[in-house]
């Protein structure tokens, strides 16, 4: 089960981002292509470049958290001691999964609410066009939520620092 769940989180923050990406490109490609070359501008494109956007920015986000490659602001949190660090970080990532899990149900329900409601020239469901963010949301709450549980590691003296806040300063 483990190595199934594995393969789909893969699926759902690799491979897709990377294909809805492609899309997004070669259809844009395409759209730039039909209006200044060919003078007869597609109405298609827009819509699918916008939703793979959706898809890319929002999946790939989730890959970023995995790999810890998403922007920090840690300038007063990297002076600290690992201890008073893991403080400061756990506060803020557990005021981020509360709001995240807040955000659980209202993103199902609006993902649902909106489907009757379809794109206008393929008719897509907006559900399908909404549904990564109910992902998002998940997701950022596990990643999260794995950091706070180092940072409690930290606390009890079980780790000695946390891989965020034990990065070796650049030299000046």
């Amino acid at each position: 089960m483990k190595k199934f769940l594995l393969i789909i989180r893969n699926i759902a923050e690799v491979y897709t981002p990377v294909a809805t990406f492609l899309i997004m490109f070669f259809t844009f490609i395409l759209q730039v292509f039909f209006r200044y070359v060919v003078n007869h501008p597609l109405t298609w494109t827009q819509e699918i470049i916008v939703v793979a956007f959706v898809w890319t920015v929002l999946l790939g986000a989730c890959y970023t958290m995995r790999r810890h490659a998403h922007v920090k602001f840690t300038l007063v949190y990297d002076r600290l001691n690992p201890k008073m660090a893991a403080i400061f970080r756990m506060v803020g990532n557990l005021l981020i999964v509360g709001t995240f899990t807040a955000l659980v149900l209202p993103s199902i329900k609006y993902s649902q609410f909106v489907g009757f409601q379809k794109t206008a020239v393929f008719r897509i469901s907006y559900t399908y066009v909404f549904i990564p963010f109910v992902y998002f949301v998940v997701s950022t709450i596990g990643y999260i939520g794995a950091e706070v549980v180092e940072d409690m590691k930290v606390l009890t003296g079980k780790l000695s620092d946390s891989i965020d806040h034990s990065v070796p300063e650049v030299s000046r």
